[in-house]
């Protein structure tokens, strides 16, 4: 590692999983005077592509460059934890994958496609419940869990009971993956 620890949290589209997990780990390592940068990205997986696909169900437009989720930010700042209000939801890209020295992606079909796509990086690619003490983080990689209909993105970003309850495991989950998380960043162990 060169300079200051970089790692990046990757799901679908950057607007609940991973954007809470950059502004959690981004405050607790400043709360432990850490100088690490987090940072986030969202990945379509073919395999949901395929679904959705099949579902005719059309990615909503624009995909990227969007506010979070309203349930992610309300989560955050029950924690204490402040998002701008200019935040934009980003796509991972080529850049951000080099500049990482771990990505930790909310499902594990991300992982493998991702380490497909970048064989040279594969060995700092890892599902998040690889990470973990917490090996039942299932709910966000069950897709079956959502209605394949038009509601599908409403559903799953905004939801205010679906998006709570995938972001309190997923509070779980990192919580758990923190201390494997600073040990592969080279950080002292909680």
């Amino acid at each position: 590692m060169n300079g200051n620890p970089h790692v990046t949290f990757v799901c679908v589209r950057n607007r609940v999983r991973s954007i809470f997990a950059e502004f959690y780990l981004g405050d607790f390592f400043r709360k432990r005077g850490e100088a690490a940068t987090v940072a986030s990205a969202g990945f379509v997986p073919q395999m949901l592509k395929d679904q959705l696909n099949e579902a005719r169900i059309p990615l909503p437009d624009p995909f990227f460059n969007t506010t979070m989720s309203r349930w992610t930010r309300e989560f955050l700042l029950e924690k204490g934890i402040r998002v701008p209000e200019d935040w934009r939801s980003k796509e991972l890209s080529a850049e951000m994958v080099d500049r990482s020295d771990l990505i930790i992606t909310a499902i594990v079909v991300q992982k493998e496609e991702l380490c497909g796509l970048y064989k040279e990086a594969c060995a700092k690619i890892f599902a998040i419940r690889e990470m973990s003490e917490n090996a039942g983080y299932l709910l966000s990689e069950d897709f079956s869990a959502l209605p394949l209909d038009q509601n599908y993105w409403y559903y799953a970003e905004e939801d205010p009971k679906y998006v709570s309850r995938v972001l309190r495991e997923w509070e779980k989950t990192l919580v758990s993956a923190i201390p494997n998380i600073t040990a592969r960043l080279g950080m002292a162990r909680m």
